[in-house]
């Protein structure tokens, strides 16, 4: 369908207003502090060690299950040793920190996050929805009470991480199966666009930018430029699973 001057002209005006207003919000949400990630850690890589409890040679071990596990099936392990959690339980402090740091590959969401909390004693394992099939919580919560857990009473926080990571990176080595697709990357029929479809498109992001107060503009540009997160990870997600224990 070809259209007239003053329509393209209406419709690119339209476009780039919309386009500056949503740029605009979006730089807004940016600079201003989201409440979720309060007082929340970036990891350094695969270990942060805030309490340095770890020996060069425990810290190295950890490092290094977790880089075998990552370069043999693209999940990501990581693990955060801290003092305490601040106002916040450890459930909700460690799902706070996979989600700010992007633990997993993107879209596939296969990270594994170990938090230890030294000043309550507990220990968590959040898991990404893609990785739940395969550390389930029975099999967490056994390998916590027979392997991890009397390291941990023994205060040898090192070992048991160590232990953690290499009987979960076994478990995901032997079990863990990428989901495969055969849907084309992009699968829109639609282009190039006609009349209907900016209109379409114009008319939606107005409704929505006036519904979501111009969230929508924040969680588009955060999906499509920004979802990785904090550190070095890959913009995974957790589904929530996982399982976790004192000591």
């Amino acid at each position: 369908m070809r259209l007239s001057r003053r329509t393209a002209i209406v419709i690119t005006l339209l476009v780039v207003a919309a386009l500056v207003l949503g740029v605009g919000i979006t730089v807004f949400h940016m600079l201003s502090p989201d409440p979720r990630f309060e007082g929340i850690p970036d990891l350094d890589n695969y270990v942060t060690d805030e309490e340095i409890v770890l020996t060069y040679d425990e810290y190295y071990a950890v490092q290094d299950n977790c880089l075998y596990v990552d370069e043999q099936t693209s999940c990501e392990m990581a693990v955060l040793i801290v003092n305490d959690t601040g106002d916040r339980d450890i459930n909700d402090f460690a799902l706070r920190t996979f989600q700010k740091n992007g633990i997993g590959k993107e879209g596939k969401d296969n990270g594994v996050l170990v938090v230890l909390v030294l000043s309550t004693r507990e220990w968590k394992v959040e898991v990404g929805y893609g990785l739940t099939y395969v550390l389930t919580t029975a099999y967490i919560s056994d390998v916590g009470r027979n392997n991890v857990t009397p390291l941990l009473e023994e205060y040898e926080y090192g070992l048991a991480m160590v232990e953690m990571t290499y009987l979960l990176g076994v478990k995901i080595l032997d079990d863990y199966q990428e989901a495969e697709t055969d849907d084309p990357a992009f699968p829109i029929d639609g282009i190039p666009l006609t009349l209907t479809h900016w209109i379409i498109i114009i008319v939606v992001l107005v409704a929505l930018t006036a519904v979501t107060k111009g969230r929508i503009w924040y969680l588009l540009f955060f999906i499509l430029s920004f979802g990785r997160g904090g550190g070095d990870f890959g913009g995974g997600r957790s589904g929530g699973g996982g399982g976790g224990g004192r000591f």
